[in-house]
């Protein structure tokens, strides 16, 4: 006797084709493709595809973060100052600003206040002080308090000299950027690796870079005497309302050094006119 054939028709199943043998009987399964939302089930096995692995890369950016963060609060006064000196060395020309370098120092109290220095020519503010009085608003003025340096809410900072080189066509210019620095003075990465041998160049980025709390250079996050401003967005030059003139930046400040909650995104920039330093301007720019 002929075994008996039975055909079964199941829907809706993920699997195309099942074919069933049992006792000498035969029964095939199919099922209808059209009831399966195959780009649904394909973008979200891709989603948590990609979910897992930014998860992975936060993870890890996280930890190299903290470690730089650490080893950067254990570096003593005396390495920091080689640090410091070291970049400052890197320049061949006479520096018209300064960057906040970070420093492991407590200050007296929680004002905020940083030094133009005094050697910087045709700087008609140089010798004076920036005071930032921070409450609703952020308000500067000139002030002549020649004890501090820079402290902001009760930490100490360091002026460290923007290093200033001649370009091979005569041209003078500026130099931002860590890495370039790391990359032309083979002492100072040798010190940055004896302090954190698996990212010297992103510790010096750190040290630099004191308006927030990660390794990556990010210049309109730096606290800067005189040069020129980094903008956090279009650029917004002041021009003085007696001479017309653009004025120049005397410093530019992260809102972190400023205020624990608020500003936080915030960059300030405190201009003046050379020709008519009593004259100044505040602008403010978030992200």
């Amino acid at each position: 006797m002929s075994p008996c054939l039975c055909r079964t028709e199941v829907v809706p199943s993920p699997i195309p084709l099942l074919a069933i043998r049992s006792l000498g009987k035969r029964a095939w399964v199919r099922i209808r493709l059209s009831h399966v939302n195959w780009p649904k089930i394909i973008f979200g096995a891709v989603g948590v595809g990609f979910a897992g692995w930014l998860a992975f890369v936060l993870v890890r950016f996280n930890i190299k973060r903290l470690r730089i963060i650490r080893v950067a609060a254990t570096a003593t006064d005396q390495q920091l100052e080689e640090i410091y000196r070291l970049v400052e060395a890197i320049g061949s020309e006479r520096p018209n600003g300064f960057v906040l370098a970070r420093l492991n120092r407590v200050a007296g109290d929680f004002s905020c206040i940083v030094a133009i220095p005094q050697q910087m020519r045709r700087f008609p503010w140089a010798g004076k002080s920036v005071a930032v009085q921070v409450d609703t608003d952020v308000r500067f003025r000139l002030v002549d308090d020649h004890e501090r340096k820079a402290d902001f809410l009760g930490r100490e900072y360091r002026l460290v000299a923007l290093p200033r080189i001649r370009s091979k066509i005569g041209k003078i210019r500026n130099l931002f950027v860590p890495t370039t620095y790391a990359r032309k003075n083979e002492v100072l990465r040798e010190k940055l690796a004896s302090i954190c041998p698996e990212y010297p160049t992103e510790l010096l980025s750190y040290l630099l870079c004191v308006g927030q709390e990660t390794f990556g250079f990010e210049p309109m996050r730096q606290g800067r005497i005189g040069t020129t401003p980094e903008w956090v967005q279009d650029p917004e030059f002041q021009y003085c309302d007696q001479c017309n003139k653009r004025m120049a930046l005397i410093v530019q400040l992260p809102g972190r050094l400023l205020h624990k909650k608020a500003f936080q995104e915030g960059t300030f920039y405190f201009f003046g006119c050379k020709t008519h330093p009593d004259r100044t301007r505040t602008v403010a720019q978030f992200t």
